[in-house]
């Protein structure tokens, strides 16, 4: 069943031509016309190539098309004169009436009857042609589809789209285009993770203290700086006192201290005073660069006394009850 051959026809053209079992399977039964270059299912009028022997002319035309076999040439009929003999009396003509002694009542049929001969023998004989002549043409293109003439399979300027979309996938599916892909899109994370590394450093840096050797080795490479990392929330306030100096002036003293390991940006101060009720009276912020002595970096374990002066002139500042220290980055 493998290696029998059938005969399909096109249903753009009507083309009949022979196709083979094995590269129908291949093609999934889709196959291109050698004469209109249509793309069709051969399996629709497939035939076995038996019924193929007594195709008719077309099944001959369609096989000169795909330079399998060149029959012989029709037979020209006669030349018919130019102009019609003049009547002649019946009565004048021996045998009138009767067809036996009318040549041309005898001939005309036979005539007509010959005229498609040439054409069944030659499509005969393009269907039997030799096996090894097939056999030797499919080794030569094996991807080249039945029924195209010879040369036109190379020279096709456009191939089905189930065959360019299967190329496709397994181009795309191959081990080494696999690998390339798996390689591209690791060092494109890489590439992203170490951006987003170089952009957050300082957060980063908060948050993994144990990271600022790698950071600071990095940013010595990419001579980029690796300022003091934010955290206010590591700064303790060990301790604090509001004392009055003078009717509307006081003095606010506090010790600050970085109990981390890593040096911690110098954070920002809010005081607020609150009276009997616990709610605020006045707020007052103090940066970094306001403090007595400004400072950037409070040193890794190390402690910072600091004394503000505040001045409080308030209609109630006799209802202040207590105070609300506040650190927190600037």
């Amino acid at each position: 069943m493998a290696g029998m051959r059938f005969i399909t026809r096109c249903p753009s053209c009507g083309t009949w031509f022979r196709v083979v079992a094995d590269q129908l399977k291949i093609a999934d039964g889709w196959v291109r016309c050698g004469r209109c270059h249509h793309v069709f299912d051969a399996s629709v009028q497939l035939r076995p190539e038996s019924e193929g022997a007594l195709a008719s002319a077309t099944l001959a035309s369609s096989v000169l098309a795909s330079g399998s076999h060149r029959p012989n040439p029709p037979i020209e009929p006669a030349e018919q004169p130019s102009t019609p003999a003049p009547p002649t009396d019946s009565s004048t003509l021996p045998g009138v009436g009767s067809e036996q002694d009318d040549p041309a009542a005898a001939q005309t049929p036979e005539a007509v009857s010959s005229t498609p001969a040439p054409a069944c023998d030659g499509g005969s004989a393009a269907i039997e042609q030799d096996p090894s002549a097939v056999t030797a043409a499919g080794e030569a293109a094996p991807n080249a589809l039945h029924g195209l003439p010879r040369g036109a399979a190379a020279a096709q300027e456009s191939e089905p789209t189930f065959v360019r979309s299967a190329r496709r996938r397994a181009r795309w599916r191959h081990p080494a285009v696999r690998a390339l892909l798996a390689l591209l899109a690791l060092g494109l994370s890489a590439l992203l993770a170490a951006q987003v590394a170089w952009l957050a450093r300082e957060p980063l840096l908060a948050r993994w203290p144990a990271w600022q050797p790698l950071l600071a080795a990095a940013c010595a490479r990419l001579g980029c700086e690796l300022g003091p990392r934010p955290a206010a929330h590591r700064v303790v306030v060990e301790g604090s006192a509001l004392l009055r100096r003078a009717p509307d002036r006081y003095s606010f003293q506090l010790v600050l201290r970085n109990p981390t390991s890593t040096d911690i940006a110098a954070p920002a101060l809010e005081l607020t005073l609150l009276d009997e009720q616990q709610q605020p009276m006045v707020r007052r912020v103090w940066l970094p660069a306001e403090w007595p002595q400004p400072l950037a970096v409070l040193a890794a374990g190390q402690e910072w006394p600091l004394l503000l002066e505040l001045a409080f002139d308030h209609p109630q500042a006799g209802r202040m009850s207590g105070y609300q220290v506040v650190l927190f980055d600037p």
